[in-house]
């Protein structure tokens, strides 16, 4: 029989999770009234009429008729079973559920499809063999090796395989007793008119794709005959393969993320490894597809900034204007932007220039959306000819209208009219008539939910606060579990938890170890001098990290003391210094945004010189 998820874990997840926090990290919610609103999630509409209600902690659309609670909108959104919903959301708070549970939410396909899941599986582990074992793939394998630079380690890492011409997998199949119906469903075996059967990747490089639990759900195909226009194919569209919603290499990056707290768009299989191999394990790319909404929800889920670094030629260029309109839907994700110099591919400068270079533009040279925009929107234009540089002006201002940022805005005209010698009143004034319309719908929306009820006052929970908390708690079971962690933590100095029962404990683990050095796991220990009320919530934080503590992890150790020392200061700093110039905008204080622009710009090269090597 299934292991159920427990009641009582599924009331502390609906507990732990704010249905406005999670559904405002897709959804761009307003507070008007008693409720959040915000344009329908499900179905395309220009006018507000999906609401949320963080007391009753539940959803309604007054446009496509849906409601309910969180496991409702994750089910609905996503396709997944309630199950894998109360996972997903667990994830959303680091809340860790056990992998008895975990393991049974995840294999979420009916016996048909686990059947397309096996085959794909068994044909990965084949294209691989028949590329490191066989002398059929001397040429691919001398591609890889000689030409990418990737050794066997990598190859096998990754489960690159190669599909020779003069293999069948259909014969393999067939001897495995492997319904023909399935075969053909997968889509990597064809069937001619005359009843003969193809290998539809034939003659070509194999990368696995899979989908966030790690499914081998299709594959994508390079050829290596230069004269084939086809350079990749994937697999067709089936019942577990949909590439619109799927990111490679997302069930390993989406790990790597809650780390780095970073994603990496990249345009192909080959840049991913790349990154991999330059350090970065939070790479993911689109198969090359246009990015697309379901792919953002992905992203958005799992990590508060993305940083596209599509290839530096104008196709790249191109793909990521393009990604950045998509992206605005997604206000509460975090753009940035990374241009390979020299028009080249991750993977062409890795080779160029090494590891360390490539991940020095990763995590070093990213740029704004706005500073993206005010380039490329100079291409082919010839910007001493009035009526270009007039056309040029108009497409900038309207692309900071629709991406609504004062900070940044202000800081892009000013640079504007430097440059062009234009006058700072006039694009002011310009820029406020290209977002009239939207400020006048919003205006227009709400008067009209002006009739709602008085607002109930609710404290919204701080996303960096929220990490804080996650990070400390991490800290805590770690050093009860670790004494080499614990000493580790005691290199750094004074270490102050935020959340006082997190102080506590840590003094409690401190006075404890000082006098009994030399053991490993003391949570019993501590226990026997507790009440019932503090076993009960010590008992509560052991079970949220239950996976963490299972080896002492150094390395993560010393990225939760940096976050907590350097990382989440500066971003508190940041947002601060946001919201005060914000105010000063709204109550017309020239000089003190100016003040507030210079000690902002301080701060953010600060930050740059800060990150963690």
């Amino acid at each position: 029989m299934a292991n159920l998820i427990p009641k009582s874990t599924i009331e502390q997840v609906k507990d732990a999770v704010n249905i406005v926090d999670f559904i405002g990290k897709y959804v761009d919610l307003k507070k008007k009234g008693k409720y959040f609103w915000g344009l329908c999630p499900f179905e395309a509409e220009n006018t507000p009429s999906f609401t949320v209600d963080e007391v009753g902690q539940r959803y309604k659309c007054y446009s496509c008729g849906r409601s309910g609670n969180v496991f409702d909108y994750i089910s609905e959104k996503n396709g997944l079973s309630f199950p894998q919903a109360v996972v997903q959301a667990a994830e959303s708070v680091g809340i860790k559920i056990d992998q008895k549970y975990t393991e049974n939410a995840a294999n979420h396909f009916n016996e048909k499809d686990q059947d397309l899941i096996n085959l794909n599986t068994q044909a990965a582990e084949i294209f691989t063999h028949l590329l490191l074992n066989t002398d059929l793939s001397t040429e691919a394998l001398k591609y890889l090796v000689e030409t990418r630079k990737l050794d066997r380690a990598t190859i096998t890492e990754f489960q690159l395989g190669f599909l020779p011409s003069s293999w069948s997998l259909h014969d393999f199949f067939d001897e495995k007793k492997i319904p023909v119906e399935i075969q053909l469903a997968s889509g990597i075996i064809s069937q001619y008119d005359d009843g003969s059967f193809h290998d539809v990747f034939s003659n070509r490089i194999m990368f696995p794709l899979k989908d966030s639990y790690g499914n081998v759900v299709g594959f994508s195909g390079r050829t290596l005959d230069k004269a084939n226009s086809a350079k990749y194919i994937n697999s067709k569209e089936t019942a577990v393969f949909k590439k619109s919603q799927l990111l490679y290499h997302f069930d390993v990056a989406k790990q790597a993320a809650k780390l780095s707290q970073h994603l990496i768009l990249l345009e192909g299989y080959l840049d991913v490894i790349a990154a991999h191999k330059a350090g970065i394990d939070y790479g993911v790319a689109s198969m090359g597809t246009s990015l697309t909404k379901d792919q953002l929800q992905l992203i958005s889920r799992n990590s508060p900034t993305l940083t596209i670094a599509y290839d530096g030629d104008s196709a790249g260029q191109n793909a990521t204007w393009r990604a950045i309109e998509e992206a605005k839907n997604f206000p509460h994700l975090q753009l940035e932007i990374v241009t390979i110099p020299d028009k080249k591919d991750p993977d062409e400068y890795l080779q160029a220039k090494g590891s360390a270079a490539l991940k020095q533009i990763f995590e070093e040279d990213s740029t704004s959306i706005n500073d993206f925009a005010f380039e490329y929107l100079k291409q082919n234009r010839n910007l001493e000819n009035p009526a270009n540089l007039s056309d040029y002006t108009n497409d900038l201002l309207k692309f900071l209208g629709s991406h609504s940022n004062p900070i940044a805005n202000d800081l892009t005209l000013k640079k504007l009219s430097d440059q062009f010698g234009l006058s700072r009143s006039v694009l002011d004034q310009s820029l406020k008539q290209v977002t009239a319309p939207h400020q006048e719908q919003a205006e227009y929306q709400q008067n009209l939910e002006k009739a709602s009820d008085p607002p109930t006052e609710v404290k919204a929970r701080d996303p960096l606060s929220s990490q804080e908390a996650m990070i400390e708690r991490k800290m805590i079971v770690s050093a009860l579990y670790h004494e080499t962690v614990f000493q580790e933590i005691e290199k750094q100095g004074k270490v102050i938890f935020h959340d006082p029962r997190n102080q506590l404990y840590y003094f409690l683990i401190k006075g404890y170890r000082g006098k009994h050095p030399g053991n490993q796991a003391i949570g019993d220990a501590l226990m026997a001098n507790m009440t019932a009320d503090e076993k009960d919530n010590f008992n509560q934080l052991l079970t949220d990290q239950v996976d963490f503590y299972a080896s002492d992890n150094i390395k993560a150790i010393d990225d939760y003391l940096w976050q907590l020392s350097s990382r989440i200061p500066f971003e508190k700093k940041i947002k601060q210094t946001k919201i005060e110039i914000q105010q000063a905008i709204n109550l017309n204080q020239n000089d003190r945004i100016k003040e507030l622009n210079v000690q902002l710009a301080k701060l953010m090269k600060e930050k740059a010189g800060n990150k963690r090597g």
